[in-house]
């Protein structure tokens, strides 16, 4: 609510808090009439917040914790469980953002990658991508066509979306198994000038004949080893450097 200037409201409620000019002091129901709805006020606030921080871990259970990074996976029906994987790094979101714009240089640092390559730059924040993963003998190398759209928030998050896709521009192999990507998510919130929280969530079906308790395994481990592997390219980087990593892959941001 607003006074314009002259406007007496004020002096109005003031004498009701003040008993007037008569020398009365606020009466106990009105001392408790402001208590119950400052508590309100403060109820909802609590709520809301809450709410919001069960948001972000609902469904979510804590299934390793070391190094400083921790590992969650989602409560489903599902054979192969979404996993993530959570740390905060000595770095500026722009800097870790570089590395992993970076596209052939993700097998410096993603685990089993052997190669990734932009197939095509769809547009200044959307591009296909092709990766292939190492396989162990006798199992067939697993590779994936996929797209990445990258965004950024007011706040200063940025966040790359990626998911399968199929396209002429690279053909199934018979020497490679076509893996399927069903959601992967990389997330960056700034913390500080140079400190980002990164968070790192994949699920994907490698296909083939592979035992489901080894997919597992590798599900579990696979994002707890990519924020290794890029927390120690980090410290590797001088950050005047890290702005200039070589890559073909740049994307622009949109904001949301």
């Amino acid at each position: 609510m607003c006074f314009r200037p002259g406007d007496d409201r004020r002096l109005v409620i003031k004498a009701k808090l003040t008993g007037g000019g008569n020398g009365t002091v606020p009466s106990f129901a009105m001392i408790m009439h402001a208590l119950l709805f400052c508590l309100c006020l403060l109820v909802i606030f609590v709520s809301e917040t809450t709410a919001a921080d069960e948001n972000i871990t609902a469904g979510w259970q804590e299934v390793k914790n070391a190094e400083g990074i921790q590992v969650l996976a989602q409560d489903g029906k599902e054979d192969i469980p979404k996993v993530k994987a959570v740390t905060v790094v000595d770095a500026d979101i722009d800097v870790v953002k570089a590395v992993i714009d970076a596209a052939t240089g993700h097998p410096d640092w993603v685990p089993y990658l052997v190669e990734t390559r932009i197939l095509r730059q769809a547009s200044d924040t959307e591009a296909l991508l092709y990766s292939r993963f190492d396989a162990p003998w006798p199992a067939r190398d697993r590779d994936f066509v996929y797209r990445s759209v990258v965004s950024r928030t007011q706040d200063g998050a940025v966040t790359y979306r990626l998911a399968s896709t199929q396209s002429d521009l690279m053909p199934e192999r018979d020497d490679h198994v076509r893996a399927v990507l069903m959601a992967g998510v990389y997330r960056l919130v700034p913390l500080e000038p140079n400190k980002t929280r990164v968070e790192f969530m994949f699920h994907a079906d490698p296909r083939g004949r592979l035992p489901l308790w080894i997919v597992n395994i590798v599900q579990h481990r696979f994002p707890f080893e990519a924020l290794l592997g890029l927390r120690r390219v980090l410290t590797q980087l001088e950050p005047a450097a890290a702005r200039r990593i070589p890559g073909d892959s740049e994307h622009r941001l949109a904001r949301d």
